[in-house]
């Protein structure tokens, strides 16, 4: 098949969005799919690459940064090349600008026949700025609903996710999927000795929501209080570096974490070797429709613990996983990072909700061969 993938940001970009366009483009030209992402160009890259297998095409746009990503210029470029491309299927993803809707409307007035799978990758409490939070409702019941009315399937990550598509627009649940993200591998070799030690790590991005101010006050916890040796990685980058940083200092802990940064794509070894040496991930999260990095941590055999909320829920089955009532109290986070410690837990056997991405990306596949040809048996 050709398959056309759109995004409006930078797929090479970190975060959990980005790394599922790319790892569904680079396994499904393993496939024999040809295999186009066309994407906005907010980095000011090469307009047309080869990555991991698969065509990048970027297009700048001068109001983008502006106008939420509504961009004139996928309009002329649509216009222009929408026949060169002559895909089979076009998955859009992300709900997160106007980009997407734009370039679902615009497809189905160039070719109305063309089937549209749409991934919204779909946040409830992403809207931070007076103006996201005041025009959501109005972009929901015009711009949003459009893009959904025009899909032919919408596939989630998680249960949360379309649950809450389902109420907001009425969406008919035949017509929602859920397909979970992948993980690169899943580790089966014995879980490491532990030492005298704790690691904890936590993974993406710095922001206020992501709950890691919580993460810094269980470790003053752990060093001051239950005076065990403890230590925190933190691996990511972000707006709320600056007042984590703050807080290590106020609560003495500076010392007691290190600030990784992001960790290229092009240097995974070095991220698993970072979450197969720590002792527990914790994701303290606000919200998540999704959660990989909790699924990267387990398929380790790293012990996570996550707030009882949204979809990170929906991990609590997995043995090794372990939830807090949100807002965490960080004397019990503390008490629990403790107790995974001392008890040795091992995480496993998983669930089916944690596989590999080329098994992940079969059932893409398979969403892919039923809107293109709906009239053939599975």
């Amino acid at each position: 098949m050709k398959i056309l993938m759109i995004h409006y940001s930078e797929i090479t970009s970190p975060g959990g969005v980005h790394r599922t366009v790319v790892e569904m483009a680079k396994n499904l030209s393993k496939m024999d799919h040809d295999v186009t992402v066309l994407q906005g160009n907010p980095n000011g890259l090469s307009h047309k690459e080869t990555y991991e297998g698969f065509r990048i095409i970027r297009i700048k746009s001068r109001v983008a940064d502006h106008l939420y990503g509504f961009s004139p210029e996928i309009y002329s470029y649509l216009k222009k090349h929408f026949s060169e491309l002559n895909p089979d299927v076009i998955h859009v993803h992300g709900y997160h600008t106007l980009f997407s809707p734009e370039v679902a409307y615009l497809i189905k007035k160039l070719n109305p026949q063309v089937p549209i799978v749409f991934s919204p990758h779909f946040g409830v409490f992403s809207r931070s700025s007076f103006a996201g939070k005041h025009l959501w409702g109005i972009y929901n019941r015009s711009l949003g609903k459009n893009v959904v009315e025009n899909s032919e399937i919408i596939i989630t990550a998680s249960r949360f996710e379309s649950d809450n598509l389902m109420k907001l627009f009425k969406v008919a649940e035949k017509n929602i999927k859920v397909i979970p993200h992948g993980v690169d591998y899943i580790n089966t070799e014995k879980v490491k000795e532990k030492n005298g030690n704790i690691n904890l790590l936590y993974v993406g991005y710095l922001l206020e929501l992501k709950g890691i101010q919580w993460i810094i006050e269980a470790l003053h916890d752990l060093v001051y209080m239950k005076k065990v040796d403890a230590f925190l990685t933190i691996v990511g980058e972000g707006p709320y570096e600056g007042e984590l940083k703050k807080l290590a200092q106020t609560l003495k802990v500076s010392q007691f974490i290190r600030w990784e940064g992001f960790v290229p794509a092009s240097q995974s070894e070095r991220l698993r070797e970072i979450y197969q040496s720590s002792d527990v991930l914790l994701l303290l999260s606000q919200s998540e429709n999704y959660g990989i990095v909790v699924s990267e941590a387990l398929a380790s055999k790293t012990p996570v613990i996550v707030t009882k909320r949204t979809a990170l829920n929906e991990f609590l089955d997995e043995p090794g996983c372990f939830g807090v009532n949100y807002p965490p109290n960080p004397g019990e986070v503390a008490d629990l990072v403790l107790q995974i410690h001392e008890d040795g837990v091992e995480v496993g056997p998983l669930t089916q909700k944690i596989q590999t991405w080329d098994e992940i990306v079969k059932k893409y596949e398979r969403e892919y061969r039923v809107v293109v040809s709906p009239n053939e048996p599975d």
